[in-house]
């Protein structure tokens, strides 16, 4: 089984909106690496956001490049969830666009050990290995040079 760990685009500061919507920054950052993952072949089953705006912008960025109509609201994967919640949702190609610190919590808690450092747009890919969590991938809009 494999999942997708993604933490949502850059965002405003919640002095210039409190609804903190993604930056045109975070938009094309989201959508370089929507591209790469297509480009890849990599594409989730289906995509689940908190309920904040900028995971749910970050989630429609990500679902219309990789043509995933499963896109979903879901509660217990807000910032300060309990990632145990989400370590119950699992399918195989699930796609988490959520925040800090719960996507560390759930990493930490699948792989055992505080070793990624999600950035704004970062995708994680961890794989079930004989009942144990590992890290297949991960990718960050700085690595992509041209999309």
């Amino acid at each position: 089984m494999k999942i997708y760990l993604a933490q949502h685009g850059r965002c405003t500061s919640e002095q210039e909106d409190p609804a903190k919507p993604l930056t045109k920054q975070g938009e094309n950052d989201s959508s370089k690496i929507a591209r790469f993952l297509k480009r890849a072949g990599i594409i989730p089953s289906k995509i689940i956001h908190s309920g904040k705006l900028r995971a749910k912008q970050t989630a429609v960025i990500f679902s219309k490049h990789l043509d995933v109509q499963a896109v979903e609201q879901t509660d217990g994967i807000a910032p300060m969830d309990d990632p145990q919640k989400l370590l119950g949702m699992l399918e195989d190609g699930l796609m988490v666009v959520g925040h800090l610190p719960h996507l560390s919590n759930a990493a930490h808690a699948m792989i055992g050990a505080k070793s990624v450092r999600f950035t704004y747009s970062g995708v994680l890919c961890l794989e079930e290995s004989e009942k144990n969590w590992v890290i297949k991938w991960y990718i960050t809009p700085e690595l992509i040079t041209s999309l």
